[in-house]
């Protein structure tokens, strides 16, 4: 279970570098960080429009501050992208449509991990190795992770997968269970 964080405690170190399965969390502590440095701002807002000889002076201010919220975004996001994943990005010199490209990739990758999720929640079976608790948190791990890239899974299907994973040699635990009253 993941700890709740205190953004005020955040800073730029404090994220961990997308590295692959972390994207979701990592698109957060991004975004967090950016707003308390104030760069989120080319996240949030389009490009102004060029500027040019009869711009004003609020129409100057206005580009100069995405400008710089842009650059320190790009910055920012670069930064925390391991070497592997940033090789795999396209260039580009907005950092909303970096975060875009960067969560296209991401998006793409999410069905495979859901797929080897669910493989994992219904095949995986307890054959001795380690204890059954740590095979159990398995298959708890296994359905938190699909939760969370939003295929939620019912506690009830969990234990029925859970008890089916193990062996004959706890039949009487498993009729014991499947015999008990509701709570």
């Amino acid at each position: 279970m993941a700890s709740a964080v205190n953004p005020t405690s955040m800073n730029f170190s404090s994220i961990e570098p997308l590295s692959g399965g972390n994207y979701k969390k990592w698109r957060q502590d991004v975004e967090i960080i950016l707003r308390l440095m104030d760069y989120d701002l080319a996240l949030r807002e389009d490009e102004p429009q060029a500027l040019d000889n009869n711009s004003t002076v609020e129409q100057r201010l206005k580009f100069e501050k995405w400008e710089k919220a842009n650059r320190m975004a790009l910055l920012v996001i670069k930064r925390s992208i391991s070497e592997a994943v940033r090789g795999g990005i396209p260039a580009t010199d907005k950092a909303k449509d970096f975060l875009e490209a960067i969560e296209a990739k991401f998006k793409v990758s999410e069905k495979g991990e859901m797929g080897n999720l669910m493989t994992t929640l219904t095949t995986l079976k307890y054959h001795g190795k380690g204890t059954v608790r740590e095979h159990i948190l398995k298959l708890v791990e296994a359905a938190a992770k699909l939760t969370d890239l939003e295929v939620p899974i019912d506690d009830a299907f969990v234990v029925h997968m859970a008890l089916n994973s193990l062996p004959d040699a706890y039949e009487q635990l498993k009729t014991s269970y499947n015999t008990q009253k509701e709570l």
